[in-house]
Protein backbone atom coordinates (compact mmCIF):
# COMPACT_ATOMS: atom_id res chain seq x y z
CA UNK A 1 0.00 0.00 0.00
CA UNK A 2 2.89 2.38 0.72
CA UNK A 3 4.02 2.01 -2.90
CA UNK A 4 0.54 3.01 -4.08
CA UNK A 5 0.56 6.14 -1.90
CA UNK A 6 4.09 6.97 -3.08
CA UNK A 7 2.98 6.71 -6.72
CA UNK A 8 0.08 9.15 -6.27
CA UNK A 9 2.18 11.57 -4.22
CA UNK A 10 4.89 11.66 -6.90
CA UNK A 11 2.28 12.37 -9.58
CA UNK A 12 0.82 15.10 -7.42
CA UNK A 13 4.17 16.82 -6.85
CA UNK A 14 4.91 16.66 -10.59
CA UNK A 15 1.51 18.22 -11.32
CA UNK A 16 2.33 21.06 -8.92
CA UNK A 17 5.70 21.61 -10.61
CA UNK A 18 4.03 21.66 -14.02
CA UNK A 19 1.46 24.11 -12.71
CA UNK A 20 4.24 26.54 -11.73
CA UNK A 21 5.71 26.21 -15.23
CA UNK A 22 2.25 27.13 -16.56
CA UNK A 23 2.34 30.36 -14.55
CA UNK A 24 0.07 29.18 -11.76
CA UNK A 25 0.62 28.42 -8.07
CA UNK A 26 2.37 25.23 -6.84
CA UNK A 27 -0.68 23.27 -5.71
CA UNK A 28 -2.17 20.05 -7.07
CA UNK A 29 -4.44 17.25 -5.88
CA UNK A 30 -5.77 13.89 -6.97
CA UNK A 31 -8.93 12.12 -5.81
CA UNK A 32 -8.47 8.35 -5.98
CA UNK A 33 -11.24 5.76 -5.72
CA UNK A 34 -10.45 2.06 -5.51
CA UNK A 35 -6.91 2.56 -6.79
CA UNK A 36 -7.95 4.61 -9.84
CA UNK A 37 -7.76 8.37 -10.32
CA UNK A 38 -11.26 9.79 -10.20
CA UNK A 39 -10.04 13.34 -10.83
CA UNK A 40 -7.04 15.63 -10.95
CA UNK A 41 -6.99 19.26 -9.91
CA UNK A 42 -4.51 22.11 -9.88
CA UNK A 43 -4.71 25.61 -8.49
CA UNK A 44 -5.74 27.72 -11.48
CA UNK A 45 -6.94 30.71 -9.49
CA UNK A 46 -4.68 33.18 -11.29
CA UNK A 47 -6.02 32.10 -14.69
CA UNK A 48 -9.69 32.25 -13.75
CA UNK A 49 -9.47 35.09 -11.19
CA UNK A 50 -10.87 32.85 -8.47
CA UNK A 51 -9.20 32.73 -5.04
CA UNK A 52 -11.12 29.52 -4.24
CA UNK A 53 -9.74 27.60 -7.25
CA UNK A 54 -7.36 25.49 -5.17
CA UNK A 55 -6.15 22.11 -6.39
CA UNK A 56 -8.09 20.19 -3.75
CA UNK A 57 -11.32 22.05 -4.51
CA UNK A 58 -10.89 21.48 -8.24
CA UNK A 59 -10.17 17.76 -7.79
CA UNK A 60 -13.15 17.30 -5.46
CA UNK A 61 -15.46 19.14 -7.88
CA UNK A 62 -14.30 17.06 -10.83
CA UNK A 63 -14.52 13.79 -8.88
CA UNK A 64 -18.08 14.55 -7.81
CA UNK A 65 -19.05 15.33 -11.40
CA UNK A 66 -17.35 12.23 -12.80
CA UNK A 67 -18.74 9.90 -10.14
CA UNK A 68 -22.10 11.74 -10.14
CA UNK A 69 -22.22 12.08 -6.37
CA UNK A 70 -21.47 14.53 -3.60
CA UNK A 71 -20.44 11.65 -1.33
CA UNK A 72 -16.78 10.85 -1.89
CA UNK A 73 -16.43 8.83 1.32
CA UNK A 74 -14.84 5.92 -0.53
CA UNK A 75 -12.13 8.13 -1.98
CA UNK A 76 -8.64 9.20 -0.90
CA UNK A 77 -7.22 12.68 -1.50
CA UNK A 78 -3.57 13.20 -2.40
CA UNK A 79 -2.21 16.74 -2.37
CA UNK A 80 1.26 18.18 -2.52
CA UNK A 81 0.60 20.47 0.48
CA UNK A 82 -1.46 20.05 3.62
CA UNK A 83 -4.92 21.48 2.86
CA UNK A 84 -5.69 25.05 3.88
CA UNK A 85 -8.78 25.61 6.06
CA UNK A 86 -11.04 26.12 3.03
CA UNK A 87 -9.86 22.93 1.35
CA UNK A 88 -10.05 20.98 4.59
CA UNK A 89 -13.66 22.13 4.87
CA UNK A 90 -14.30 20.80 1.36
CA UNK A 91 -12.73 17.48 2.37
CA UNK A 92 -15.16 17.23 5.29
CA UNK A 93 -18.16 18.23 3.14
CA UNK A 94 -17.20 15.65 0.49
CA UNK A 95 -16.95 12.80 2.98
CA UNK A 96 -13.33 11.98 2.14
CA UNK A 97 -11.79 10.34 5.21
CA UNK A 98 -8.15 9.99 4.17
CA UNK A 99 -5.75 12.72 3.02
CA UNK A 100 -2.07 12.34 2.11
CA UNK A 101 0.09 15.44 1.67
CA UNK A 102 3.71 16.12 0.78
CA UNK A 103 4.37 19.34 2.70
CA UNK A 104 2.91 20.34 6.07
CA UNK A 105 1.45 23.77 6.80
CA UNK A 106 4.47 24.43 9.03
CA UNK A 107 6.90 23.49 6.24
CA UNK A 108 4.96 25.54 3.72
CA UNK A 109 5.25 28.60 5.99
CA UNK A 110 8.87 28.88 4.84
CA UNK A 111 7.47 29.92 1.44
CA UNK A 112 3.98 31.27 2.22
CA UNK A 113 2.69 31.94 5.73
CA UNK A 114 -0.95 32.53 4.84
CA UNK A 115 -2.46 29.06 5.51
CA UNK A 116 -0.60 28.83 8.83
CA UNK A 117 -1.83 32.31 9.80
CA UNK A 118 -5.40 31.29 8.93
CA UNK A 119 -5.24 28.21 11.14
CA UNK A 120 -3.82 30.34 13.97
CA UNK A 121 -6.50 32.99 13.51
CA UNK A 122 -9.28 30.40 13.81
CA UNK A 123 -8.00 29.74 17.34
CA UNK A 124 -8.80 33.35 18.31
CA UNK A 125 -12.17 34.46 19.65
CA UNK A 126 -14.36 35.77 16.79
CA UNK A 127 -14.05 39.39 17.91
CA UNK A 128 -10.24 39.27 17.50
CA UNK A 129 -10.23 37.88 13.95
CA UNK A 130 -9.45 39.92 10.84
CA UNK A 131 -12.77 39.06 9.21
CA UNK A 132 -15.63 40.49 11.23
CA UNK A 133 -18.85 38.50 11.36
CA UNK A 134 -22.20 40.18 11.94
CA UNK A 135 -25.12 38.11 13.21
CA UNK A 136 -28.46 39.18 11.72
CA UNK A 137 -30.40 36.17 12.97
CA UNK A 138 -32.44 38.42 15.26
CA UNK A 139 -33.83 40.51 12.41
CA UNK A 140 -33.72 38.17 9.40
CA UNK A 141 -35.39 34.77 9.50
CA UNK A 142 -32.55 32.64 8.17
CA UNK A 143 -34.33 29.45 9.22
CA UNK A 144 -36.97 29.69 6.47
CA UNK A 145 -34.94 28.04 3.66
CA UNK A 146 -33.96 25.20 5.98
CA UNK A 147 -37.52 24.70 7.14
CA UNK A 148 -38.61 24.48 3.50
CA UNK A 149 -36.12 21.66 2.93
CA UNK A 150 -37.71 19.73 5.80
CA UNK A 151 -41.17 20.28 4.29
CA UNK A 152 -40.23 19.03 0.82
Amino acid sequence: MAEEHQKWMEICVQMAEDNVKAGQLPFAAIVVKEGEAAAYGVNDGKAVYDPTAHGEIRAIQKAGAKLQTTDLSGCVLYTNCEPCPMCLGAVYWSGIKEVHYGLSIEQQAEFDTYPKEMYEEFQLPPEKRKVHRNDWSGSVNGKVPFQKIKQD
